[in-house]
């Protein structure tokens, strides 16, 4: 669409002043049990780094975006103002001294991207993005963003917080009012887990403020919650009757069921995030055909994106080709350096370089193309783990032993051992499950008699431990 005057039509920049937030309250936001333990680290460490500019991520449902943003413009004591971009683009350069950007990615225009980035080029303001997942991001600003990625899952992938999310909300309304806490009958702490919480925290501490006011100085049951999915009916449960122990047949069975369900979900998350991409430049056609910088900016991500599904294919299928395994000694050392040159380009993004300890003649015995398929995944998946500027030492000391060392985040370091260990309970939905890399390199492990391990170093690092059969001449 274009203006009268024939000229393309340009991108309203808009950002709204957002009101301070008491120090103390955005304490309270910052800890638990609004954001899990592994959010609040992060949120600490981002609020201590924000005076050298370092930006912020919020994964985070939207209705918690701006609470979260004030509490970490008020933590980080910013001296300008909080400022909300509430148009399509982020607004142009310079912004006020000490100010404090928040742009939900979510709601950006194709060009914005390009804005965004530069905002964080010019270092003018602290720059806070909120998304739905870090990952969603076009692959260069993900890379910028994944030093302080503070993920907060929605209130429905959060069960265990549930209870204490609601106890502390009561407390803060009992201080309010002057009054004691009311209690939680059961039949209300039932209808609290049934309910799917779409509205989120926000729609939790609503539904509990009507509560207290109807119950007025009792306890707080369903009936006084009011929430649009009842719980379930309460009813005597007839006595069980004895369950026979599955066989070795029914167990072997149900691992392969709960692989294959945890090998589908991981692959349709991997699809997801470039289908967004190209998803969101599609409902933007309008803008596309007219302006030539925003057509080349949707033809250089549209191209990355499909690069990365074909390149998930492609791994997927090189899997299937991989036949049984025919053991035979293997230098690891020149192996690994080989595999470590195809990566480079992808750590050197993220300033990221891959330093070798150990020796050359450490020597394995397994299939070498498995070997190589299984350590490409493991270093393929270590570049999207690792922090920016960090180093990831590959050591080979120990015959039948690799250990690839990096930094990352005590989040990243606790998925990557669910994913490492094929009997740790791994919730599908989680929307941080990631990357299937790893699970395929673990299924090639074990195929040749290894295994693939999880570790945290004393330095605060974590280590992938890869162990094979040790070679007989070794």
């Amino acid at each position: 669409m274009t203006a009268a005057s024939g000229r393309p039509r340009a991108l309203r920049s808009d950002r709204a002043v957002l009101p301070a937030l008491a120090i103390e309250r955005a304490a309270a936001v910052l800890a638990s049990p609004l954001l899990p333990p592994a959010a609040v680290e992060v949120a600490t460490l981002a609020c201590a780094a924000a005076p050298l500019g370092v930006p912020v991520c919020l994964a985070a449902p939207p209705a918690l975006r701006t609470r979260l943003a004030r509490a970490l413009h008020a933590t980080a004591a910013r001296p300008g103002p909080l400022l909300a971009v509430t148009g399509p683009r982020p607004p142009r350069a310079p912004l006020p001294a000490g100010a404090t950007l928040l742009v939900d990615a979510d709601a950006l225009a194709p060009a914005a991207l390009l804005a965004l980035e530069a905002l964080l080029d010019d270092g003018d303001a602290w720059i806070v993005v909120a998304a739905a997942s870090v990952d969603a991001l076009p692959p260069g600003l993900a890379a910028r963003l994944a030093g302080g990625v503070v993920a907060v899952p929605p209130l429905a992938a959060r069960p265990d917080a549930l209870a204490a999310l609601a106890d502390a909300h009561l407390a803060a309304l009992a201080e309010r009012s002057g009054h004691p806490a009311p209690a939680l009958a059961d039949d209300a702490r039932a209808a609290l887990r049934a309910h799917a919480w779409p509205g989120d925290v926000p729609e939790l501490e609503a539904a509990l403020a009507r509560a207290v006011v109807l119950a007025a100085d009792g306890p707080v049951t369903a009936a006084h919650l009011r929430l649009a999915v009842p719980p379930p009916a309460v009813v005597a449960s007839p006595a069980p009757r004895p369950r026979a122990e599955p066989s070795a047949a029914d167990a072997a069975v149900s691992r392969r069921e709960a692989a294959l369900e945890l090998l589908l979900a991981e692959m349709a998350h991997e699809l997801k995030n470039p289908l967004v991409t190209i998803k969101t430049f599609a409902d933007h056609l309008p803008e596309l055909l007219e302006d030539r910088t925003l057509r080349d900016r949707f033809a250089l991500l549209a191209d990355e994106a499909i690069e990365r599904m074909d390149g998930l294919l492609e791994n997927v299928l090189a899997f299937a080709r991989l036949g049984l395994p025919e053991p035979q000694p293997v230098a690891v050392g020149p192996l690994l350096d080989r595999l470590a040159a195809e990566v480079a380009p992808a750590l050197a993004e993220r300033q990221v370089q891959v330093r070798r300890a150990g020796s050359d003649d450490t020597r394995c015995a397994a299939d070498p193309e498995h070997v190589a398929y299984a350590l490409r995944n493991l270093l393929a998946g270590v570049v999207r783990e690792v922090a920016p500027q960090e180093d990831v030492v590959v050591d080979t000391s120990m015959n039948g032993v690799v250990r690839v060392g990096f930094a990352t985040g005590a989040a990243a370091a606790t998925r990557l051992k669910q994913l490492a260990s094929p009997d740790a309970p791994v919730d599908v939905g989680d929307p941080t499950l990631l990357p299937l890399a790893f699970t395929l390199a673990r299924a090639v492990l074990e195929r040749n008699g290894g295994s693939l391990g999880v570790q945290a170093e004393a330095s605060g690092r974590t280590a992938l431990v890869v162990r094979l059969p040790v070679a007989a001449d070794a």
